[in-house]
């Protein structure tokens, strides 16, 4: 048997399930929202690292001239290079509908059995595939256009042959990047495939791993320099290195910042379920201040009562953790898997580490009693006389304040009305705690549309930056004066302009080189660049040698400033580039700009060009889609080959579809939020029912309705609502502009251009009043079934 004190800690547990419930609840909410994100971080920390690092990663990457198995031995040989491969890959064009093709890369393969670096394995199908037949890489085999293994799927070559491959099976490598992430579909053939296609049998991509620490950036950049100084020495050009982040996975900059965001916000959850225990607790003490005057006057101690309720908060918390650890192990293991799928990798464990279980113990069992002392403190401090004097009437009167005094001059208003009005101030500190914790969920509420609404403007101001509709590339330059005559002639076709790219490394001082940038040069009076000036100036038709960077470049190279001489090495030569400006980066992609003129004599391509962009009218989707159709047509049917044509609407479809993906994720930590102040509302109107028992039973006495009980509660509710929509709404606006900074610098490395969202401030109105009526109709119906008898009796 339990002694006394027990069974009062379990029968005040027991006999009220539903204050019960709303406890146990306030608390697993806190749990579940930062078990849940922490519990994915750790799942995909280990799983993706693991996976990632069993196909063998290339440290880095080479991309030189043609070269053979002979110059592979000799990088073999040089010193910190502990494995050496190179592989062929050719981008083609999928086929996946009449008139829908989709960019897609094949790798060819020497020999199958014996891959040493960025390894895959065998998924489905064939393996290893024969010759004319192809493996896809597992999640770009559902972007084909409807293939299956066993089928055909037809390819574009960059000379504008087609070839009919037939799919073999599928192989798994968490090494690409997602396919559907970066609309990109990635395959695997034979060398002898690869001939037939109309390819060399050489390599055009050389890996490397290292020995030592492969974790260590500096060092592989140190040993890449010596392979790319030895693939130099002997007559080979290094176009491009490549070294990634090490042992991070090609999706993981995507995916980690969101997840850094939804941990911020289940910490904002576990900090309002917080406010909800303190006023649960104190719905508990405030119905039984009798029962402690009693306990007191029979001899029991404040620490004793102090004690008591401490464990009966420590129940509650064992039971939230119950709950809440088993919601958030569920959802962690499903988000992780969705993540996990999104970064093609498979997960073969969602079990949750130890250390991820003893934070969600601790959240359960000491959140609570820490937000539980002071109102404990309260309970347990009133002297007997206090405690047994009762409660209801003359308990919490109003009329004290200046709000109450001003309220008491608010005149036209019905009697219930008035009465809602004045019973919504009545306890200023618990309606602090409940404004608090639903005016937090109203803000990130309208924050998250506020992110939304700055992400599709900052993918207006990038598309406004690059002013063209469609875009088009060749497989070679053609001359630019017939590029343009063509476009010209292509119905709905308005402005046509040719711009040279290239990739581009810079020469330090210090004989160190940077990564790869992009080099973009549009002609000296080009119309379809609008870039935004950040310091300096733009390029002007006199100049020569003059360059513009943007800020991507100067955050990798933060010694750059106007006025420098940039020394950059292009197709394997070096030449000198006066910075004249700095202009705003999209994204984090680094980009260099320089006249066409000067750009072409520089690359010896005078005159031709490989790449071009026009204007249509009207500028809609389906009129940039038949255009993008006829130029390619027009183009091939003059033997111009076309690799690829795009229109900025598509473009703009493919990042929505990325952008909803994180508004998503962030609208659902929002309303795990709204569900947080709704269960803090209800546990308030709760409170306020139970205070005034006796002031309900005299309004009944007097010919109150139940219809009349039931509306100047929920009307209370209500009101509370309104006044955290307010309060929410003045709120946003500066919450919303630094959430969005935050996602613009944890996604693209830059603030997103600020829009305001008034259709989620109206969008939380409706949802709040809602929550509010629904949250206040529990504790109005019971008010509503206490006799007048059994109310003007209570204790």
């Amino acid at each position: 048997m339990f002694s006394p004190r027990w069974s009062k800690v379990f029968a005040d547990v027991w006999s009220n399930k539903t204050r019960t419930a709303l406890v146990v609840l306030s608390i697993a909410v806190g749990v579940f929202a930062v078990g849940m994100v922490a519990g994915t971080n750790a799942i995909l920390a280990r799983e993706v690292v693991a996976a990632y690092m069993a196909v063998n990663p290339a440290d880095a990457s080479l991309y030189p001239d043609s070269f053979d198995d002979d110059l592979i031995h000799v990088v073999r040989d040089i010193p910190g290079v502990k494995e050496a491969a190179g592989s062929r890959a050719i981008s083609v064009r999928l086929k996946t509908g009449p008139d829908q093709w989709r960019d897609m890369t094949i790798f060819a393969v020497p020999d199958f059995a014996d891959v040493r670096i960025n390894q895959f394995r065998p998924y489905a199908g064939t393996y290893p595939p024969r010759d004319r037949e192809v493996l896809f890489e597992r999640s770009s085999l559902p972007l084909a256009g409807g293939a299956q293994i066993g089928s055909t799927v037809t390819v574009e070559l960059p000379d504008g042959k087609i070839r009919e491959l037939k799919v073999a099976g599928t192989v798994y490598t968490p090494n690409l990047p997602p396919a559907a992430l970066f609309n990109n579909t990635y395959t695997f053939v034979t060398f002898e495939t690869l001939e037939w296609l109309g390819a060399s049998r050489d390599y055009n991509e050389l890996s490397i791993t290292v020995d030592g620490d492969r974790m260590d950036k500096a060092h592989i950049a140190e040993v890449a320099k010596r392979v790319r100084d030895k693939v130099e020495a002997g007559g080979r050009t290094v176009y491009f290195t490549y070294i990634p982040e090490p042992a991070t996975h090609p999706a993981d900059s995507a995916i980690r910042p969101l997840l850094t965001l939804l941990g911020a916000l289940g910490v904002l959850s576990l900090f309002a379920s917080g406010f909800l225990v303190v006023n649960t607790i104190a719905a508990l003490l405030t119905q039984q201040l009798r029962q402690i005057g009693i306990m007191k006057s029979i001899g029991a101690r404040s620490g004793d009562i102090f004690a008591m309720y401490l464990a009966t908060v420590l129940l509650y918390g064992l039971l939230a953790l119950l709950v809440g650890s088993a919601l958030a192990y569920a959802g962690a293991a499903g988000l992780a898997s969705y993540l996990g799928g999104l970064m093609n990798t498979e997960l073969t464990s969602t079990a949750l580490p130890t250390s991820i279980w003893l934070l969600m113990a601790a959240i359960a069992l000491l959140v609570p009693l820490l937000a539980s002392i002071q109102p404990v403190l309260a309970g347990v401090s009133v002297t007997v006389r206090e405690a047994v004097s009762g409660y209801g009437l003359g308990k919490g009167r109003f009329g004290k304040g200046r709000i109450d005094h001003l309220l008491e001059r608010i005149r036209g208003l019905s009697r219930p009305l008035m009465l809602s009005l004045r019973n919504t101030f009545r306890r200023k500190g618990r309606l602090v705690l409940t404004l608090t914790t639903l005016t937090l969920s109203g803000v990130i509420f309208i924050a998250v549309f506020g992110v939304r609404a700055s992400l599709l403007l900052t993918l207006d101001d990038a598309i406004k930056y690059f002013n063209y509709d469609v875009q088009f590339s060749f497989n070679r330059p053609y001359r630019v004066e017939q590029i343009e005559r063509v476009a010209l002639s292509v119905p709905g076709v308005t402005a046509a302009e040719t711009w040279g790219f290239s990739s581009v490394r810079r020469l330090r001082a210090d004989d160190t080189e940077s990564d790869s940038y992009t080099m973009i040069a549009p002609p000296a009076d080009a119309q379809m660049i609008a870039p935004t000036i950040v310091e300096g100036r733009w390029l002007t038709p006199g100049d020569e040698s003059a360059i513009v960077v943007n800020t991507s470049v100067t955050r990798k190279e933060p010694d750059l400033k106007v006025g420098d001489v940039l020394t950059l090495t292009i197709d394997g030569r070096e030449s000198d580039w006066t910075v004249v400006g700095v202009v705003r980066g999209i994204g984090d992609q680094p980009l260099v700009y320089a006249n066409y003129p000067f750009y072409s004599r520089v690359t010896r391509l005078a005159g031709r060009a490989g790449f071009g962009i026009v204007q249509v009218f009207p500028s809609d989707p389906e009129t940039q889609a038949r255009v993008a159709a006829q130029l390619e047509e027009r183009f091939e049917s003059l033997g111009m080959q076309v690799t690829q044509t795009q229109t900025i609407a598509s473009i703009r479809q493919q990042n929505e579809v990325q952008f909803n993906i994180i508004v998503a994720f962030l609208l659902v930590m929002a309303l795990l939020l709204a569900l947080v102040g709704g269960l803090g509302l209800m546990g308030t109107m709760s409170i306020n029912v139970i205070e005034r028992t006796r002031e309900i039973g005299v309004l009944r006495a007097i010919g109150a309705s139940d219809g009349q009980v039931l509306r100047i509660v929920v009307v209370e509710g209500v009101l509370i609502g309104a006044l955290s929509w307010a309060l929410a709404a003045l709120l946003s606006l500066p919450v919303s502009k630094l959430l969005s900074d935050a996602v613009g610098y944890a996604f693209f490395q830059m603030p997103l251009t600020f829009a305001f969202s008034p259709a989620g401030a109206l969008i939380w109105l409706a949802l709040v009043t809602a929550i509010a009526a629904l949250a206040s109709v529990l504790p109005a119906r019971g008010a509503t079934r206490i006799t007048v008898r059994e109310v003007l009796a209570y204790e």
